[in-house]
């Protein structure tokens, strides 16, 4: 399934694709006239260059809107790159284990306290061995 951008671009490469299709059958219609040797300064000649200016405002234009709907979609694939970068995500997690080394270190005090209850149990069987 296409999303939006994705069905402007197909619509606009379709609405290029018939402009330049009409640009081709201007310079054969040109080629025609040029044929019959028609004085430079005729009437026609004027006519065939603004409808060639209009076709090519109309292929710029074109241009530039399929252009500007690359980007955004480029611009839009980038942020998911960088939402879902895998490095980005492993630095998430070191700052979250920094955080979570506070918990750490009161487990490593816990710890520490076992320790000191199993020496104390130790000793306790010691003495009582001598």
């Amino acid at each position: 399934m296409m999303n939006l951008n994705q069905t402007k671009l197909v619509g606009l490469t379709m609405e290029l694709d018939l402009k330049t299709k009409e640009y081709k059958k201007l310079c054969d219609k040109l080629e025609q006239i040029k044929q019959s040797k028609i004085n430079p300064n005729d009437e026609r000649l004027l006519q065939f260059k603004q409808l060639f200016q209009e076709n090519h405002d109309e292929i710029v234009e074109i241009n530039k809107q399929i252009r500007k709907l690359k980007d955004t979609q480029e611009a839009i694939e980038r942020q998911k790159l960088e939402q879902y970068n895998a490095e980005e995500v492993f630095k998430r997690n070191n700052n979250a284990c920094l955080s979570k080394q506070e918990n750490i270190v009161v487990i490593e005090t816990e710890k520490n306290i076992f320790l000191k209850f199993i020496k104390r149990i130790k000793e306790f069987f010691r003495r009582d061995s001598n």
